[in-house]
């Protein structure tokens, strides 16, 4: 496997900015890079397990939207450990769970991005649509561990 990370991008698009994740993969996609391997997931990340190869795998990068109790566009990075105390609205199966047995083999990071509106049939926002090109270009340049993290105490060089 020439790619050790994989880029999931969650979400859905009929939910406004629910669409985050989605969106930032296509855009990914149009221009791909040859280090990572970018799938767009939507609201089934659980079809997509079989992408991970722990062997193979060093990171596995999760961009969707989230409830943080921020302002629209505000982009944090979380561990599976905090999934749990934030809402991510549009898949069912919590990813904490899901991923679990990868979490000793591969790094794997959520990244956040707060919804200004999850109705139904809205347009992305426009702090949002700022936030997946910010996303992006901290993807293309491998700098996304300088988001912030959501609990700042918690991380130590793996």
């Amino acid at each position: 496997m020439k790619n050790n990370t994989l880029i999931w991008g969650l979400g859905n698009e009929l939910l406004g900015d629910d669409a985050a994740g989605v969106l930032l993969a296509r855009k990914l996609l149009k221009a791909p890079l040859s280090w990572c391997a970018v799938y767009e997931c939507g609201v089934t990340p659980e079809n997509f397990l079989k992408t991970i190869d722990p062997k193979n795998t060093k990171t596995l990068l999760i961009v969707d939207a989230a409830d943080l109790g921020a302002e629209p566009g505000s982009t944090l990075l979380l561990s599976l450990d905090d999934e749990e105390s934030v809402n991510f609205s549009s898949h069912g199966l919590p990813l904490g769970l899901m991923l679990a047995p990868y979490k000793d083999s591969v790094e794997i990071i959520l990244i956040a991005i707060q919804p200004a509106s999850l109705e139904l049939g809205r347009p992305l926002s426009e702090p949002v649509a700022r936030a997946i090109d910010f996303i992006e270009e901290k993807i293309r340049s491998k700098t996304w561990h300088t988001i912030p993290w959501l609990h700042q105490e918690k991380r130590s060089p793996k």
